[in-house]
């Protein structure tokens, strides 16, 4: 329930515990601490006691607490205290938390992304064998070979538009690293060429 007292709410957008609402009365400390303000236990990347979140004109203060993985305010990482505005995301661990106004929230509106079907539509798996309680030893001539994993489309492995729904389902850290590749792979080819021309 969220109180009538939070102007703003962090939504978890991505991560173990997505769904969940914080609402935020006053400054939160957020960690994986059972005695934190707010505890996301099931992170297992987040500190203790990771980041102190507080409720200020326009937004909230972002305050990472020394954590051990740092703390990411839209993608970038924070050494100080930073300005977090509506909409803007908070990454700690592997959680991604949106932040959002608590009339927004009221209204019913949620900032989670619904997963493309090709990516929902999974292989049953087949039926348990009810009587079977042992693992059977198969001989080498009788064993399958193995198969490529069905549990994402090929289309979202290649150039298809299935690629192109997997994008935006990565956590925005990810995101500035898949953007960044190209130019440090072609600074990096630069350099080489500079260095070998330049010893003979």
């Amino acid at each position: 329930m969220l109180t009538a007292m939070a102007d703003y709410v962090l939504e978890i957008v991505e991560g173990p515990e997505a769904g969940r609402m914080i609402p935020l009365a006053g400054p939160t400390e957020i960690g994986r601490d059972p005695g934190a303000g707010v505890a996301l236990q099931q992170d297992e990347l987040l500190s203790r006691s990771h980041v102190r979140v507080t409720p200020e004109d326009g937004g909230v203060r972002v305050e990472d607490l020394g954590s051990r993985n740092g703390t990411f305010v839209d993608g970038d990482e924070i050494q100080s205290p930073a300005h977090l505005g509506v909409d803007g995301q908070l990454l700690v661990g592997v959680t991604v938390l949106q932040l959002r106004t608590a009339a927004t929230v009221a209204s019913g509106a949620t900032a989670l992304r619904p997963i493309p079907a090709e990516f929902t539509a999974m292989r049953p798996l087949p039926a348990a064998d009810s009587g079977a309680t042992t693992i059977r030893q198969v001989a080498p001539g009788l064993a399958t070979p193995e198969s490529e994993p069905d549990y994402v489309p090929a289309s979202a492995l290649g150039q298809g538009p299935g690629a192109s729904a997997l994008f935006p389902l990565l956590d925005v850290h990810t995101k500035g690293k898949a953007k960044g590749a190209p130019v440090g792979i072609f600074v990096l080819v630069a350099f080489a060429v500079i260095i070998y021309f330049g010893l003979r």
